[in-house]
């Protein structure tokens, strides 16, 4: 039985089946939320403003665990007003490593953007891009919200001194994705040799594709759908999520989507520190609050969001392929973490290798959150 997903006719039951989740969503994200453009204009009495920053659309929040209109509504609540909490989608102010220099600096107080655009400014959170040991996003979950991340990683980037994370997003898993233009499909490491293949601004991610023989070339997110169309490139690793809602229409030159499942396509919500330090102590909490409430309301959020994605691709024409546990072998020995060229890594971002292990036993303890399945 083939792998090789195609989109399925209308009466089929992975239709069905997809509506009756696509319905259980609504919920999630409708409730007592008034319409996001009426929101947007809430703030009277507002006493500071939060202007944060976004590459993804507000109002295609079923493909996108973005969370802006929680986030907003949550810190104002929490806030009884004080914040007004002021959203620039689409990209506005830019996407990716632009919108972590604009917080640093102050010129916007939060943004949303990819792990990888972080890691120039903290080296450590490149471990989670060391494949195969932190993807699924229960492992994942479990690792951010251990006492060892927080203290190690989420509290080394405070005491720099600029940026926080706020809150941590899970789109999912990243795959092993051709272009439209390529058009093949990536099913064993042989498959990819010699191919060039876009990068994030990871040293790590670029390793692993180094060591699976691909020519890996750094693009900046928003030049990637142009770039692919004119193929300058043959294929990108971002998750399912990642694909759908990539800018410029990214998503209309994706063909074939092989989920490998290497590393977390992780995002994080972050906001300057010196902006949160004015506020009063109060409103500092409240800011907190309404992000870990954002967190837990957005795990299912990302569930539902990630199938509807896939089905969005689908509809695109790309095709979605599940590789078989012999496949999955494959990749894990041919770059996994298990390997001695990643030693040198681990040492360079953590200090020794034993510190890696011990992060990697952290993605097997729940600490009382769980990712629906």
């Amino acid at each position: 039985m083939s792998n090789l997903r195609k989109p399925p006719g209308p009466s089929s039951v992975g239709r069905r089946t997809f509506l009756r989740q696509s319905a259980a969503l609504l919920p999630l994200l409708g409730t007592g939320l008034p319409a996001f453009s009426a929101q947007q204009q809430n703030c009277t009495g507002a006493r500071h403003r939060l202007i944060f920053a976004s590459p993804y659309d507000s109002d295609l929040w079923l493909s996108s665990p973005h969370m802006h209109q929680q986030l907003k509504y949550n810190i104002e609540d929490f806030s009884n007003g004080k914040i007004c909490v002021e959203i620039r989608d689409k990209g506005q102010q830019g996407v990716g490593h632009e919108l972590a220099v604009q917080v640093s600096r102050g010129a916007i107080q939060g943004a949303l953007l990819s792990v990888s655009n972080l890691s120039p400014i903290v080296p450590k959170l490149d471990i989670l891009n060391i494949p195969f040991w932190a993807a699924q996003s229960q492992s994942y979950l479990n690792l951010i919200t251990s006492k060892l991340w927080q203290q190690q990683v989420s509290e080394q980037l405070r005491t720099q001194g600029e940026l926080a994370i706020l809150l941590y997003h899970l789109p999912g898993a990243r795959t092993l994705t051709s272009t439209r233009q390529y058009g093949k499909l990536l099913k064993t490491p042989s498959d990819i040799i010699d191919v060039v293949f876009r990068v994030p601004a990871s040293q790590v991610l670029r390793q692993f594709y180094q060591l699976c023989g691909t020519t890996p070339v750094q693009v900046a997110w928003k030049k990637a759908a142009t770039l692919a169309a004119n193929r300058r490139f043959d294929a990108l690793d971002p998750s399912v999520t990642g694909l759908y809602n990539g800018p410029n229409g990214l998503n209309r030159h994706i063909g074939a989507v092989s989920l490998i499942n290497s590393v977390q396509d992780g995002w994080v919500s972050v906001i300057n520190q010196q902006w949160l330090k004015s506020l009063p102590r109060k409103l500092r909490i409240a800011v907190w609050e309404g992000a870990e409430k954002t967190f837990t309301q957005h795990l299912p959020v990302a569930r539902q969001a990630a199938l509807y994605c896939q089905r969005g691709l689908l509809r695109n024409g790309a095709t979605i392929y599940y590789p078989s546990a012999d496949e999955m072998a494959a990749w894990q020995e041919i770059g996994g973490y298990q390997r001695r060229e990643w030693h040198a890594t681990k040492v360079a971002l953590l200090g020794k290798v034993s510190a890696f292990d011990a992060f990697v036993a952290a993605t097997q303890v729940n600490n009382g959150l769980t990712f629906p399945s």
